[in-house]
């Protein structure tokens, strides 16, 4: 689940914050629905869907506009990531991104070639470029999987991923926090949350649940702007 900026609200495409090498043995196909706020009112809603697919997974993310701004401007974002398992290591093999409003839209593609080595990353604003790529790389949406797999084999403490973006392969940490019970749509749910690390951002921090007891799927995920604006996502449904 990440946070994307648009049209002067905030949606949560459920990228989240992650990335990772993490071993696949943790992960279940789902389908889970969420609501969207922003400072604690209703903008959208979002669907996550993760099935399995040849040698990997298939990992997609819809969020529409449903209220306020967002539903004026009919905002609509779509992520969708094919992730393969290589050895029991999660790595993104493509990675399409799509937004669309009344007033804007963009497109960006990440393709991995694990044969040669490379990352081609096209963003419909800054063109097309080419980059090395590493061992265990993710796109910004699949560290969600990364990290639900980190804390299904029970890690803890610091967790350091590896993340494709426009132009290079960044590091992206995050701790692991306390184990606490939260009340969302879904029901009382047992949730250990993660906070990203950030050396940079101007104060935003940014914060996710994953439930104990569902195979670790984001259950809440909380960012804080610099400003003191607020967006959240909380679990309104899960189906295995």
């Amino acid at each position: 689940m990440r946070i994307a900026k648009t049209c002067n609200a905030l949606v949560i495409p459920l990228a989240m914050l992650l990335a990772g090498a993490s071993q696949a043995a943790g992960l279940q196909a789902y389908t889970a629905t969420y609501d969207v706020a922003r400072n604690g009112s209703a903008i959208g809603n979002a669907t996550v869907t993760l099935k399995q697919a040849s040698g990997g997974w298939a990992y997609e993310s819809q969020t529409r506009g449903t209220s306020g701004l967002a539903r004026m401007a009919a905002l609509d974002v779509n992520e969708h990531s094919d992730v393969r398992d290589n050895g029991g290591i999660l790595e993104t093999r493509s990675y399409r991104y799509r937004q669309s409003s009344l007033v804007s839209s963009r497109t960006r593609s990440i393709d991995v070639n694990a044969a040669t080595g490379r990352i081609v990353s096209v963003d419909k604003k800054k063109g097309t470029q080419e980059f090395a790529t590493q061992p265990g790389v993710l796109d910004r949406q699949s560290v969600t999987l990364g990290i639900a797999n980190d804390l299904a084999a029970g890690k803890r403490g610091t967790l350091s991923y590896g993340v494709a973006d426009a132009s290079h392969v960044g590091t992206e940490r995050y701790q692991v926090g306390k184990e606490q019970t939260i009340n969302v749509p879904a029901g009382s749910i047992r949730t250990i949350n993660v906070t990203r690390l950030r050396d940079s951002g101007g104060g935003r921090i940014t914060t996710s649940w994953f439930g104990l007891d569902n195979g670790f799927v984001p259950v809440r995920i909380v960012q804080t702007e610099p400003g003191g604006e607020t967006y959240e996502m909380t679990l309104v449904s899960l189906r295995k």
